[in-house]
């Protein structure tokens, strides 16, 4: 593999590590706001346990749990399938996030 593609290679692999833990505080403040003004229910099961603690312990529950995982990616980043699994994270938090602003584009409305 060429240096270049290994250069290209290890900025997105940093830039998904980063994006991640950014994305996954954005989720849980929107999962926040959703559960608690009562527009959603939090769906993983796991995580509505969580929210049990209230707002703090959901969020450091929360921010703890995905953070180990992309750190342990992070230490695995050498291996194809960790690499790729913190692209593939991100790319679904994306999604996710998405999700998130049209909903509330969606609440926004309809609140007019």
């Amino acid at each position: 593999m060429s240096d270049i593609v290994r250069m290209s290679t290890r900025r997105i692999v940093e830039t998904a590590a980063a994006a991640l833990v950014v994305l996954n505080m954005v989720d849980a403040v929107f999962t926040l706001v959703w559960v608690k003004t009562g527009v959603a229910a939090e769906g993983n099961p796991f995580m509505d346990r969580a929210m049990a603690h209230g707002a703090v312990g959901f969020m450091v529950i929360k921010l703890a749990l995905v953070s180990l995982g992309v750190l342990l990616l992070w230490r695995l980043r050498h291996r194809k399938a960790a690499a790729a699994a913190l692209v593939a994270s991100a790319i679904g938090y994306v999604s996710i996030v998405c999700f998130h602003l049209t909903a509330a584009t969606h609440i926004v409305v309809s609140m007019r």
